[in-house]
C-alpha cells in the first residue's frame, strides 16, 4: 500500500519525500495523459550549457558579431553555469539570483537577437566594454558563491525547529494580516521613524501566505491539486488592488510567479488542461493589463484616495480602446526615442526583460566622463540603520540620478527610478576596481546572509520568498539593493517567519476550528515506546 503524502510529510517534514509521494498519488488513477513539470533545475550539466553556448555563438558569428564579443558571451555562459551549480541551483536563494541575473540581463536578449537576425553587438553604445563588464561581473559572482559556501552554517536559521504540520494555519494568518495591514496603516498616525513606518516594512506576509496556501494544497492532496479557494481569492485581490488600482506590473505577475515557484519546487505535475489555463492567464495579463498599467499610471500617479482610484480604474477599463491606442502610439514612437534600447525595432515587453541595453548606456556614460564615485555604496550601508535610530538619515534616489545621467528622465522628474544591474552599477561607481573587488565583496555578503537565513527550499518553504524576490531584482538590483536584501529584507523575513510560526496560527485557527484545541497543547513529537502496544502477530508472519 502506498502511504499518503500527508502522513509521510508529518513524519519527515522534507520536500524531497513529498515529490516522490506526490508523483505516486498523482498517477494512482492510471491516467494515460502525459503530465508536465515546471523546470526547476538543481544543476545544469556543463556539457549541455557548452553546446548551447557554441550554437548561440555560431549564429552570432554568422550574423556579423565581433569575435571578441562572441568569445566573451561563451565565457559568460560557462561562468554562469559554474556559479549556478556551485550555489545549489534553484533550491537555494543564491542560485536563483545567479540564474535570474544571467538570463534576464543577457542570455534571453542574445537569443532574441539571433531570432530577429541582428548581430549581438548592434545598438549598443559601448559593446566591448559592456560585455567585458558583464563577464567580469559573473566571474565575481562565481567567486562570491565559492567564498560564501565555506562560511554559511550547515543548518540555516529558518530550518531549525521547523514543523510542517501547521503550514495551512500559518498561511491563513499571514494572508489575514497582509490584507488588514493597509487598513491598519491608514488608521495609525505617524511618519518616518515611528511604529507605523516600521510596520509598513513587513511586506513579506502576503507572498508568504500565498505560497503556503499553494504549498499546503499540494502537500495535503498528495500532489493531486495545487490551488484552493484561499489562493484564488487572494490572487484576485492582489491583481485588483495592486495591478489595477495601483497600476503595478509586479503585482500583476506576483501570484503567477509564486504559483510557478511552488509547483516547480515540489515537482508538481500539470495536466495539459492546467498548462493551457496558465497560458491563457499569462496571455490575458500580458495583452490587456500590462498596457493598462503602463498607460494609466501616468494619469493616476497623483491620486491617493481609494474611492478615486476605483473610479479611475472603472473609467479606463471601460475605455480600453483608448488605452490600447495610446500604448500602440507609444510603441510606434520607439524608433524616435533617444533612450537606450537593444533591438532595432520595438519588441514590447521583451525590451523590458533585457537589461543589457540600459546597463550599456550607464557603462558608456562612465566611460565618457568621470566615474560617479562610491556615494551610493556609502548611502546603502548607512540605510541599513533603521529610521528610529537615525531619524535624519539621508534619502537619495540614485536610480533616479542615474536615469538623468543616461538621458531617459526629464530634468524636472525626481521620482521615477530606472533599474540597473549590479555589474553596470559597480563600473559606474569606480570602474574596473569596483567590478573586480567591490562587486564580489557585496555579492558574497548577500549570499552569506540569504543562504544562512533560508537554507534550501528542499527542506522548508521559507526560502521561496527569496526565490520570488530574486526573480525580480536579480537582473535589475544594483549593489545598493543587494545590501538592502542582505540585511533589511533578511531581518524582516526572519521576524515574519517567527511571527508566522508562533503568533499568526492563532489567527489561522479561527478559520480552522478543528485545529484550535491542539494549538494550546504541548506538541508530542514521539510517543513513549511503552505507551504503544505491539502489533498483533499471526502464525505465518506480521499482519
Amino acid at each position: 500500500m502506498v502511504p499518503s503524502g500527508r502522513t509521510t510529510l508529518r513524519q519527515t517534514g522534507r520536500l524531497g519525500r513529498l515529490a516522490e509521494n506526490a508523483v505516486t498519488a498523482y498517477c494512482r488513477d492510471g491516467s494515460s495523459v502525459l503530465p508536465m513539470r515546471i523546470p526547476f533545475p538543481e544543476r545544469i550539466t556543463p556539457w549541455h550549457a557548452g553546446c548551447f553556448a557554441v550554437i548561440l555563438c555560431t549564429f552570432e558569428i554568422l550574423q556579423g558579431t565581433q569575435p571578441l564579443f562572441v568569445g566573451c558571451v561563451f565565457t559568460y555562459i560557462m561562468l554562469a553555469t559554474a556559479a549556478f551549480n556551485l550555489a545549489g541551483g534553484l533550491y537555494r536563494a543564491s542560485g536563483t539570483y545567479i540564474l535570474a541575473n544571467a538570463i534576464l540581463s543577457l542570455v534571453l536578449a542574445l537569443c532574441a537577437k539571433v531570432v530577429f537576425g541582428e548581430s549581438a553587438d548592434s545598438n549598443l553604445r559601448d559593446p566591448m566594454t559592456t560585455i567585458l563588464v558583464y563577464t567580469a561581473g559573473m566571474a565575481g559572482m562565481l567567486v562570491a558563491v565559492a567564498v560564501s559556501r565555506k562560511m554559511i552554517p550547515k543548518v540555516a536559521l529558518l530550518e531549525r525547529d521547523d514543523d510542517p504540520a501547521d503550514y495551512r494555519q500559518i498561511g491563513i494568518g499571514c494572508l489575514a494580516f497582509a490584507l488588514a495591514q493597509p487598513f491598519l496603516l491608514a488608521a495609525m498616525a505617524g511618519g518616518e521613524g515611528t511604529i507605523t513606518s516600521a510596520l509598513g516594512q513587513f511586506t513579506q506576509f502576503l507572498p508568504l501566505g500565498l505560497l503556503l496556501a499553494s504549498y499546503d494544497e499540494i502537500r495535503s492532496s498528495g500532489g493531486r491539486r495545487s490551488m484552493n479557494v484561499i489562493f484564488l481569492l487572494t490572487s484576485l485581490w492582489v491583481i485588483i488592488a495592486g495591478g489595477i488600482l495601483a497600476t503595478s506590473k509586479q503585482a500583476l505577475f506576483t501570484p503567477l510567479a509564486i504559483y510557478a515557484v511552488v509547483c516547480g519546487a515540489l515537482r508538481y505535475k500539470f495536466r495539459p488542461t492546467g498548462v493551457f489555463a496558465i497560458a491563457i492567464v499569462a496571455f490575458l495579463l500580458t495583452y490587456y493589463l500590462v498596457p493598462y498599467s503602463q498607460v494609466v499610471r501616468s494619469y493616476t500617479r497623483d491620486i491617493s484616495g481609494f474611492s478615486d482610484r476605483v473610479d479611475a480604474a472603472v473609467y479606463w477599463l471601460s475605455h480600453f480602446d483608448e488605452v490600447r491606442a495610446e500604448y500602440d502610439k507609444t510603441n510606434d514612437e520607439f524608433k524616435l526615442a533617444t533612450g537606450p534600447h537593444y533591438y532595432s525595432e520595438d519588441r514590447g515587453f521583451l525590451e523590458r526583460l533585457s537589461m543589457v541595453g540600459v546597463d550599456d548606456a550607464l557603462i558608456n556614460v562612465a566611460d565618457r566622463g568621470d566615474k560617479f564615485g562610491y556615494q551610493p555604496m556609502f548611502f546603502a550601508v548607512a540605510n541599513v540603520v533603521p529610521h528610529f535610530l537615525w531619524p535624519g538619515k539621508p534619502d537619495t534616489n540614485y536610480n533616479n540620478v542615474y536615469g538623468h545621467e543616461i538621458g531617459v528622465i526629464p530634468d524636472d522628474d525626481y521620482n521615477t527610478s530606472i533599474s540597473f544591474g549590479p555589474a553596470a552599477d559597480a563600473y559606474n561607481m569606480g570602474g574596473w576596481p569596483a567590478v573586480l573587488l567591490l562587486l564580489p565583496i557585496v555579492i558574497t555578503v548577500m549570499f552569506m546572509m540569504v543562504d544562512s537565513v533560508a537554507g534550501s527550499i528542499k527542506k522548508t518553504p521559507w526560502g521561496m520568498v527569496y526565490t520570488i524576490l530574486f526573480l525580480h531584482i536579480g537582473p535589475e538590483g544594483s549593489l545598493g539593493i543587494c545590501i538592502y536584501v542582505a540585511f533589511q529584507t533578511s531581518v524582516v523575513l526572519v521576524v515574519t517567519v517567527y511571527a508566522a510560526r508562533y503568533v499568526l496560527p492563532i489567527v489561522g485557527s479561527v478559520f480552522f476550528p478543528e485545529r484550535r484545541k491542539s494549538m494550546w497543547m504541548r506538541k508530542v513529537r514521539e510517543f513513549p515506546k511503552t505507551a504503544v502496544a505491539p502489533p498483533p502477530q499471526a502464525a505465518d508472519g506480521p499482519v
